[in-house]
C-alpha cells in the first residue's frame, strides 16, 4: 500500500488503494496508520484514499475516531489530511465521547485565517450537524459565520449563508 501511495498523486492510484483496502480490516488499519504517522505526501494521499473508501461505502472509518479526531485539532497535519477527515465527519454519527473535541477543533479550523477554504466549509457542515445535538451552540456558530462572511470566498460565503438560513 505504501508503495502505491508514494507514486504520483492520481485518482487511478487512489482507487488502487481503495481496491486494496476494500473491506479488509487489516489494510484499513494500515491506511489509518499511514495518515496518523504523518509522512508527507504519503499521509495526504492515504487520507484521500480513505475519503474515496468512504464514498464507495467501504472501510471502517467509524472504528478509528480515537486515532483520527486528534488529527483535525493538531497543527502538525496539513489541510489536505484534515479536509478528508472533516469531510467524512459531516456524514457519520460522531460518538458522544468525541463530540466535544470535534466541535472545538471545527470552530478552531473555521476561525483560523490560514485554514484552507474547503476545510472551513466542511467544518461548518460538521458544526451545523452538532447544533442539532447541542442547540446552545447555535448563537456561537451564527456569530462565527457572520464574522467570516465579509472576507470569505464566494464558495464559503454561499455555504455560510445557506447554513445561516437553516439555523434561523
Amino acid at each position: 500500500m505504501r508503495e502505491l501511495l508514494t507514486k504520483k498523486a492520481s485518482r487511478t492510484n487512489s482507487y488502487k488503494v481503495v481496491a486494496l483496502v476494500g473491506e479488509d480490516y487489516k489494510n484499513y488499519k494500515e491506511l489509518v496508520g499511514l495518515i496518523v504517522d504523518y509522512e508527507c505526501p504519503v499521509s495526504e494521499k492515504a487520507a484521500w484514499a480513505m475519503n474515496h473508501c468512504f464514498e464507495e461505502g467501504l472501510g471502517f472509518f467509524e472504528d478509528y475516531f480515537e486515532q483520527l479526531v486528534p488529527v483535525i485539532g493538531s497543527s502538525i497535519y496539513s489541510d489536505s489530511v484534515k479536509r478528508n477527515i472533516v469531510r467524512i465527519l459531516q456524514f457519520v454519527e460522531i460518538p458522544e465521547k468525541y463530540q466535544a473535541s470535534v466541535i472545538d477543533s471545527c470552530f478552531d479550523l473555521v476561525m483560523k485565517k490560514q485554514t484552507a477554504i474547503a476545510v472551513k466549509a466542511f467544518a461548518l457542515g460538521v458544526l451545523e450537524k452538532m447544533v442539532k445535538l447541542y442547540p446552545e451552540l447555535k448563537n456561537e456558530l451564527v456569530a462565527v459565520i457572520e464574522d467570516l462572511l465579509p472576507k470569505a470566498s464566494s464558495g464559503l460565503k454561499n455555504r455560510g449563508q445557506h447554513i445561516l438560513k437553516r439555523l434561523k
